[in-house]
C-alpha cells in the first residue's frame, strides 16, 4: 500500500512491552525507547496504545500508556518462588478484553505470546518484534507453527535473522530487518566539547558487557598513553546505582589501577538517556563497546557514531553490522588486541577523527530514527 493509499482513519496498534520494562525515559530500556522514538513519528498514521508495567507519570513517555488491570497482583506473584513464571501469562490474559479492539498487536521479544493471543481469540494482525535471539533454539516444527500464527516478524539486524532463517523457510519468508536508530537531534557532534584521550564506556555494569575486559585493556593503554582517561557510565540496573558482586570487582580493579598507575578513572553512575548521555559521547575521543554478549544490534554504538565519536567495538554478533568499516572491531576477550586498537587511535588523532566522521556519515545514512519509522510504517502497511 502506498502512502497516498493509506486509510484516512488511523489504524489502531497495541504495543506490548515485554517483562517488567517501564515505559519511561529514565527507568526504561532500549525497547521502551524504540517504541517511543518510532511511534511518536507515526502519530498521524497510527493510533497507538502502549501496554506495559506501571510507570511513574513524571518520567512516562508522551504516548498513550496503559497497564494490565491486575498489575499489582502480578507484582505480588513475581515475589513468590515457583510462581514467577505465571506472572506474564496472567498479565497478558487480563488484557484480552482490551486487545480485541486493536487492528494490530505489536509484540516485543515474547514469541510464546503469539500462540497465547490466538488462543485468546485475537484475530487481527500480529507483528512479533525481536531485539534479541529468542527463537533460534526452537525446533523447526515450532518455528513453522509460529510463522503460521503471525503476520510479520521484525528483527533489528540481519545477524539476528540469520540465527533461525535456515531452520524455517516459512518464518524466514515473513521476516523483515528493521534497524534500530539514533535521535540525530539529540546526538550530534560538538567538537568544542571533545576531550583528548578520553575513552568512554556506557552500559549496564554486568559481566556480559565486558567492563572488566575494558579495564584490563586500559591498563595496557596506559603504558603508551599514561594521560589517557577512562569514563565508565552506567549502573547495574535501569535508574539504580546499587552494588553487585560484579560492580565491586570492577571498582576494585579501577581502584588498583588508580593507585598503581595513577590512572584517571571516573564512574558516572546511571546516566539519563536524554539529559546526560549525548554530552558524554560528544566529550569522548573513543567509545569502547567490549560486549561479550551476542548483541543483536547495540544501540549505543549508533548513538556514539551520531556524535562522530570513534567506536572500538566487539567483532561479534550484530555489532559489526552497525559499525561496518566506520570503526574498529576487535575480539573483546583479546586484551592485547583491544588495547592496541585504542592506543593506535590515541596516537593518531587524524585517523581517529576520520573514523569518527565515517561513523557519523554511516549513522545519518542508515540509523536515523526517521528512517526506522518509515521502514516500520511500510511493515504496518504490509499487514493491512
Amino acid at each position: 500500500m502506498t502512502a497516498n493509499a493509506r486509510p484516512t482513519k488511523p489504524r489502531s496498534v497495541a504495543v506490548l512491552l515485554s517483562g517488567r520494562e517501564q515505559f519511561s525515559s529514565y527507568f526504561g530500556g532500549a525497547v521502551a525507547r524504540w517504541t517511543y522514538e518510532v511511534y511518536s513519528r507515526l502519530n498521524h498514521h497510527v493510533a497507538v496504545t502502549v501496554f506495559g508495567f506501571p510507570t511513574d507519570k513524571k518520567t512516562l513517555y508522551s504516548l498513550h500508556h496503559e497497564t494490565s488491570p491486575i498489575s499489582h497482583l502480578c507484582a505480588l506473584v513475581s515475589r513468590i518462588p515457583g510462581a514467577r513464571r505465571y506472572e506474564e501469562p496472567i498479565w497478558l490474559r487480563a488484557l484480552a478484553g482490551k486487545l480485541h479492539n486493536y487492528d494490530i498487536i505489536h509484540l516485543h521479544n515474547r514469541p510464546q505470546w503469539v500462540g497465547t493471543l490466538r488462543e485468546m481469540g485475537y484475530a487481527g494482525a500480529i507483528i512479533l518484534h525481536l531485539h534479541n535471539d529468542h527463537v533460534s533454539h526452537w525446533p523447526t516444527p515450532d518455528l513453522d507453527s509460529l510463522a503460521s500464527r503471525l503476520d510479520q516478524l521484525a528483527v533489528c539486524s540481519q545477524y539476528l535473522r540469520n540465527q533461525f532463517a535456515t531452520k524455517s523457510s516459512a518464518l524466514s519468508a515473513k521476516t523483515r530487518v528493521v534497524h534500530n536508530g539514533a535521535d540525530l537531534k539529540l546526538f550530534y557532534p560538538r567538537e568544542e566539547l571533545r576531550e583528548p584521550k578520553t575513552i568512554l564506556f556506557v552500559g549496564c555494569l554486568n559481566q556480559q558487557k565486558g567492563v572488566l575486559q575494558l579495564l584490563q585493556a586500559y591498563e595496557r593503554v596506559l603504558d603508551a598513553h599514561p594521560d589517557a582517561k577512562l569514563v565508565i557510565g552506567g549502573a547495574a540496573g535501569y535508574g539504580k546505582n546499587h552494588d553487585t558482586e560484579y560492580v565491586r570487582q570492577v571498582r576494585e580493579l579501577a581502584h588498583q589501577l588508580t593507585n598503581r598507575n595513577r590512572a584517571e578513572i571516573h564512574f558516572t553512575g546511571y546516566l539519563d538517556h536524554a539529559a546526560d548521555l549525548p554530552q558524554r559521547f560528544q566529550k569522548a575521543t573513543i567509545f569502547a563497546c567490549p560486549s561479550l554478549y551476542h548483541e543483536a544490534f547495540g544501540m549505543v554504538n549508533a548513538e556514539a557514531m551520531a556524535c562522530a565519536t570513534t567506536v572500538v567495538g566487539s567483532d561479534r554478533a550484530g555489532i559489526p553490522e552497525v559499525v561496518g568499516d566506520a570503526g574498529c572491531l576487535v575480539d573483546p576477550e583479546n586484551t592485547d588486541q583491544f588495547a592496541t586498537a585504542i592506543s593506535e587511535l590515541l596516537a593518531k588523532p587524524q585517523d581517529c577523527r576520520r573514523l569518527g566522521q565515517a561513523g557519523y556519515d554511516r549513522c545519518r545514512r542508515m540509523f536515523d530514527w526517521r528512517i526506522t519509522a518509515e521502514n516500520w510504517m511500510n511493515l504496518l502497511d504490509a499487514c493491512c
